[in-house]
């Protein structure tokens, strides 16, 4: 597995926000934040870049709106899975694939959603 260093399985992240209304979202965080629209897929999702920080904006069902997850790239995902699992870190579910990104769900002790990621356009 290529790493960005050896004590590190991640070489990116990304805080993905789920989204009421993409236009508007892109608009709020463009045009009020000031943060940099890097690219847009429609209104399946947008990558925003600022000083330290990459932004996902995803599209979310009513009552998810709101809700905030956090992206770790990977280079392989099944090692790292397996890596983070001799951890005793849990993952819900399988992977999802999802071309061109395929995913792995985990918790943290407060809840808060995490998830890896292989094969990221968002770099």
């Amino acid at each position: 597995m290529t790493a960005s260093s050896e004590t590190s399985l991640y070489n990116t992240g990304l805080v993905t926000i789920l989204v009421r209304d993409m236009d508007e979202a892109v608009s709020f965080y463009t045009s009020t934040v000031g943060l940099q629209l890097k690219s847009r897929y429609g209104n399946e999702f947008a990558i925003l870049q600022g000083p330290g920080i990459t932004i996902g904006l995803h599209p979310a069902q009513p009552s998810e709106a709101g809700k905030v997850s956090i992206g770790l790239h990977v280079d392989a995902l099944e090692e790292a899975i397996a890596a983070l699992s001799k951890r005793g870190l849990e993952f819900a579910g399988g992977i999802v694939d999802d071309p061109p990104m395929r995913f792995a769900f985990f918790r943290d002790p407060n809840g808060v959603e995490l998830y890896l990621a292989q094969e990221s356009r968002w770099r």
